[in-house]
């Protein structure tokens, strides 16, 4: 392989993960008017088999289907938001590591509203299918649980 071509290699790579990350924050994200509930995508499946959401010391879960499980106990979340930015991704053949800044919100089954900020240290391997999230650990930041709550937004107002 030339050096360009190995760049452009990396220049992909960087964006199929940037991509995967994007699919995670999708597929968990909703609640509001327009989008179904949260918590409803297929974010199991963007992890290996025996990949791990670590949110320690509050919740982790090893392996797809354990993954799957907490997902849909999430799903409990009235409203979930995240989004996800500045990431900084070092690729390794076919191992890859980022760090993500995180803003987080939502709303909890007893109605309450939340906004965090934290971060995620993040491993990924290539896979026949492609990319795959192998570690996915939360880094918790700040948050805050909001007064008033979220209200829903008026159309006329955006």
């Amino acid at each position: 392989m030339s050096d360009l071509e190995a760049s452009i290699r990396h220049l992909l790579d960087i964006e199929e993960i940037k991509r995967l990350k994007y699919l995670y924050c999708r597929y968990n994200d909703g609640g509001w008017h327009g989008q179904p509930l949260s918590h409803q995508g297929p974010s199991h499946e963007l992890f290996t088999e025996d990949g791990v959401w670590d949110g320690s010391p509050i919740v982790k879960a090893v392996g797809r289907a354990e993954i799957r499980k907490l997902f849909d106990h999430f799903a409990e979340q009235p409203m979930a938001y995240h989004a996800v930015m500045n990431p900084l991704i070092e690729i390794e053949g076919d191992i890859a590591r980022a760090h993500w800044h995180l803003i987080a919100a939502g709303r909890v089954p007893d109605d309450s509203s939340t906004l965090a900020m934290a971060g995620y240290e993040d491993e990924y391997v290539r896979t026949p299918d492609g990319w795959r999230i192998k570690l996915m650990r939360v880094i918790w930041g700040r948050g805050s649980t909001l007064p008033t709550g979220w209200t829903e937004a008026v159309p006329d107002l955006l």
